[in-house]
């Protein structure tokens, strides 16, 4: 599905036509701009609007194809900004929206964006609320489009930013519930829990770090197509991915403790049930040793006729296990 988002009287039919009978992208005014979000577009539509309408290159046709891509094996390319001179070529990452319960890992949503001097063109597959977001901000506001595309594109970014918080919150709330069980009641379950959460955060942490750079690349004035007046706009957007990040290493770092506090206790359950079956093992040993002996087939033995010898062997028994178990308990191997 094609969007169209303008501040250009030319393109206000543009609409509802064919991508084809299009104004030229040359020819939109000064001071106007064109914005064309691409939502799982079909092969017609990507072909009219990036080989057609606006031509670029043929390693920008492929990476946008890849986040389009939706077998098991496709991968999102990893976010970065390339330079192609007329234009700037960009990989953003979408966190799922809403947030997936307890942090469930369903993948991240590629971004790719081509960001002309007049022209932006977002690419992407399923609905991304925050694309939705500031394609309603600037609908609203004729003021947001009229400052630029590189004004635009940070727009894009910080919404997408911000997309990652209420996922990091969602892990942050899950690891402190998961906290009070590690030491009561571990099991499997919850260690495997733990394995998906780490990966999960893995996973987000390697997409805020490389958001990060990429910001850090375009607030710096390294590309022409941004202003160094719009700069200090993506220098928050880098603020706020160093801090995402943070959190997600605040996270790991747990994730970390509590298995360890999990082996820790499960080392602790399994050395109390190895010294319960040391002590019963013990206890047993020397009355296996006296039944083995009364068991022996000699036809000459002590006892052997004495009306009283299985009591006393008993009595020998429970007396010498008795003895053993308080022996133990007074030096403290019972626990």
């Amino acid at each position: 599905m094609i969007t169209l988002t303008t501040n250009d009287p030319a393109f206000a039919s543009a609409h509802t036509l064919p991508v084809l009978s299009w104004p030229a992208a040359s020819s939109i005014a000064e001071g106007c701009m064109v914005w064309v979000d691409l939502s799982s577009p079909t092969p017609e539509e990507f072909r009219d609007v990036l080989t057609h309408w606006l031509p670029v290159h043929d390693l920008v046709l492929s990476d946008c194809m890849r986040g389009l891509d939706t077998s098991d094996d496709g991968r999102p390319h990893h976010p970065k900004v390339e330079d192609y001179s007329s234009y700037l070529f960009v990989v953003a990452q979408a966190p799922p929206t809403p947030p997936t319960n307890n942090g469930e890992d369903v993948g991240l949503e590629q971004v790719s964006i081509v960001v002309g001097e007049n022209v932006i063109i977002t690419v992407h597959g399923d609905f991304i609320e925050p694309m939705a977001s500031v394609a309603r901000m600037c609908s609203a506001r004729a003021s947001v489009m009229a400052r630029g595309t590189d004004y635009v594109l940070h727009l894009v970014l910080d919404e997408l930013v911000d997309a990652f918080m209420p996922t990091v919150t969602t892990v942050e709330e899950e690891l402190e519930r998961m906290e009070r069980d590690v030491l009561g009641r571990s099991s499997t379950r919850l260690l495997l829990r733990l394995l998906e959460i780490k990966r999960h955060v893995q996973e987000l942490r390697r997409s805020v770090v490389y958001m990060r750079e990429m910001t850090h690349r375009l607030s710096r004035g390294e590309f022409d197509l941004v202003s160094m007046e719009e700069s200090m706009y993506y220098r928050n957007v880098y603020d706020h991915l160093v801090r995402t990040a943070d959190q997600l290493d605040a996270c790991r770092e747990s994730i970390n403790a509590m298995m360890e506090a999990y082996y820790s206790s499960s080392n602790t359950r399994l050395n109390e049930v190895m010294r319960i079956l040391t002590v019963i093992s013990t206890v047993f040993l020397p009355m296996t040793f006296i039944s083995s002996v009364y068991g022996m087939n000699f036809r000459i033995m002590p006892e052997i006729e004495w009306p009283y010898g299985y009591a006393m062997a008993w009595l020998l028994m429970l007396c010498v296990g008795g003895g053993m178990l308080l022996f133990f308990k007074r030096k403290g191997w019972l626990g």
